[in-house]
């Protein structure tokens, strides 16, 4: 049996901070939708680092040491490591935060429309 939770639309945040960072505790795999037009880059990155310290138990807003990860871009197959237009791309989950960025940091990238779905299989 399968588990499948579809995450929904990301574009209003994503083209107000350029970047959604998300936990990805107990998930397989994550699909990343964008449609339409991207304007700049979207890196797909990982992480273990929650940033904890003596007061926090570190979380996915606090998280830090990123680097990058691929993702399989399903209509081409071929591994990818940032976004640069509309299509689907999957990525396995072997990290527990997962951030997509605008690149470099803190530019201006904005999409038409970007949507996530996560997957287990059981």
């Amino acid at each position: 049996m399968a588990l499948g939770k579809n995450l929904g639309d990301f574009t209003k945040q994503f083209n107000s901070t350029y970047n959604i960072t998300l936990d990805m505790s107990g998930w397989d795999k994550t699909t990343v939708q964008t449609s339409g037009a991207v304007l700049g880059t979207i890196n797909i990155q990982g992480s273990n680092d929650g940033g904890a310290n003596a007061s926090n138990q570190g979380d996915a807003e606090l998280a830090i040491n990123f680097t990058p990860i691929q993702a399989k871009n399903l209509a081409t197959g071929s591994m990818v490591n940032a976004i640069y237009g509309a299509g689907l791309f999957e990525i396995d989950i072997n990290a527990q935060y997962l951030r997509l960025q605008g690149a470099p940091a803190g530019t201006p990238t904005n999409v038409y429309r970007i949507l996530l779905f996560n997957s287990k299989i059981s």
